[in-house]
């Protein structure tokens, strides 16, 4: 025989009723209603890191175009040629001016004036003295000359120092000059001095490409404030920043910029209170939302949940009318003694009563989830009363019913455990067959009311499907509906035993009737 609970015996306290965890437990929506909450949380919580990516490159887009000029300045100035007549001492007043004013001058080539060589050394052009600095020297100058390039940067395999050091070799009419930006040097910081006077609004230095991809960039001293000069590291890492590519500098140089330090914190904390802006906007719009589709929910829930309950109640009203109707019949056709009549008129008048309880109670729990009616004790008497009360509808069918009582009593509400005792017997009437029987146990704590009848019996799918609304048994391939009805007085039941706190087990197999066990609190 396949078993089946569907409500799990708990005992609770008197008058209270399932936790607010067990409430919305029995809500259908919540595992979608969480599913969409979460993403949503995930869609929100991202936003504000988009956001202030977007604040962080709007900001450096802003700051590279409010500096392109002092970007031009830099390069310009790397670009200069010099305005010098002749050379013949390399300390004359024209060559030590210049020299000042362009630091990383490191040689010279007179190309109309015997093609001399001339190499910086501090305020003064002197002629070469280390042989192979000055060939490698004048093996750039010769193939600048002869692309005809103004400008022009040696490869890798031409320059020793090749991304350490960036080289140019420039060409005008007379001279071919040879400049080299060593990072960190004291030329290159004059340098910067001289091409950004007289605002020097920014800290710039020159970044190899590949660094700015990097993770592991030290900082270095030279890098550091008051030194215009930046270091790889800031340049890659500071926010309020930008590089330009430029083949000014030759090949994988990038010329960057970035604030300075007072600048850089300004910038982090626009940056942090924009960051923090967007994550409480998205946070209100996370809780109206979420709120908005909680509302939604339980609106509708509670009206599918309001229809099912009054379709279920109007059909657990089905068997005391039928009662009701036949006691009705008796007195009018005048089948009873004068002291039987007045007998079933008071019990009329007793089902009356129970009806409008039954209604009351249904109402009451439709409109706010009130109690489902005064607790009382389910004693043996008021078992035998209950079926008292329901022997009319057997004897209309000729079967027996049948008591199997114990001497202790349960704890419960009355209206309810009456609707629910109504519900089974009147279910193992209406869909079994043979004979009915009410039994009632005790063990431990709680009191077992059972109910079998010698039906057919159902397959275990079916026993599963037992109690959902408006679930209706058929045969397979066959036809219709196995039992009229539509399906409501079970599910009303499990209702009942889930806010309640009462076990409910529907058990039955092929050929061995159908029993279903109820368990409530024993007094």
């Amino acid at each position: 025989m396949y078993r089946h609970r569907t409500s799990r015996y708990r005992a609770l306290h008197p008058g209270v009723g399932p936790s607010r965890w067990q409430r919305l437990q029995q809500r259908s929506g919540i595992l979608l209603l969480a599913l969409a909450g979460l993403a949503t949380a995930l869609l929100l919580a991202s936003a504000p890191g988009y956001y202030r990516l977007d604040q962080l490159n709007n900001g450096r887009q802003a700051y590279m175009e409010a500096h392109w000029v002092d970007f031009e300045a830099v390069e310009r100035h790397w670009k200069s040629l010099p305005v010098l007549q002749t050379v013949k001492r390399g300390d004359e007043p024209d060559v030590r001016r210049f020299l000042a004013d362009q630091p990383l001058v490191t040689a010279l080539l007179d190309r109309f004036e015997g093609r001399h060589l001339w190499i910086r050394e501090g305020d003064r052009l002197v002629s070469p003295r280390d042989p192979d600095r000055a060939q490698r020297y004048l093996g750039w100058m010769t193939h600048a000359e002869t692309a005809q390039r103004f400008e022009w940067n040696p490869s890798k395999e031409q320059d020793p120092e090749f991304g350490k050091v960036a080289t140019v070799v420039l060409l005008s009419d007379r001279w071919l000059v040879l400049k080299r930006w060593r990072p960190g040097s004291p030329e290159v910081e004059r340098e910067l001095n001289i091409a950004l006077a007289p605002n020097r609004a920014l800290r710039m230095g020159l970044v190899r490409e590949t660094d700015l991809e990097r993770d592991n960039l030290r900082p270095q001293a030279w890098g550091a404030e008051p030194n215009l000069q930046a270091d790889p590291r800031s340049i890659a890492y500071l926010p309020l920043g930008t590089t330009t590519k430029t083949n000014a500098f030759g090949d994988g140089w990038n010329l960057g910029g970035v604030g300075f330090d007072a600048q850089q914190r300004d910038f982090r904390t626009a940056l942090r209170h924009q960051y923090w802006t967007a994550w409480g906007v998205a946070a209100l719009l996370g809780a109206a939302l979420l709120l908005g589709l909680w509302l939604r929910h339980r609106t509708r829930r509670k009206a599918v949940l309001d229809a099912d309950r009054m379709a279920s109640m109007t059909h657990s009203l089905k068997t005391p009318l039928a009662i009701l109707k036949f006691r009705c019949d008796s007195l009018r056709l005048g089948r009873l003694s004068p002291d039987r009549a007045d007998e079933e008129l008071l019990k009329i008048g007793e089902e009356v009563d129970h009806l409008t309880t039954l209604i009351e109670t249904g109402l009451r729990v439709i409109r706010g989830g009130g109690a489902s009616g005064p607790r009382g004790q389910a004693t043996q008497a008021w078992f035998e009363e209950v079926a008292e009360d329901l022997q009319p509808a057997f004897d209309l069918e000729n079967r027996p019913l049948d008591l199997h009582l114990a001497a202790d009593a349960g704890h419960a509400p009355l209206p309810s455990l009456r609707s629910a005792v109504f519900t089974l017997v009147e279910n193992a009437l209406a869909h079994g067959k043979g004979r009915v029987t009410l039994e009632t146990w005790r063990v431990r704590r709680r009191l077992c009311i059972q109910v079998t009848d010698e039906g057919d019996g159902l397959e275990p799918h079916q026993v599963k499907a037992l109690g959902r609304p408006f679930q209706r048994l058929r045969n397979r391939g066959k036809e219709g509906f196995l039992r009229e009805g539509q399906g409501l007085g079970l599910s009303l039941l499990v209702q009942v035993a889930g806010q309640e706190g009462w076990g409910l087990t529907f058990a039955s197999g092929p050929g061995e009737g159908f029993s279903a066990l109820l368990e409530i609190p024993a007094a």
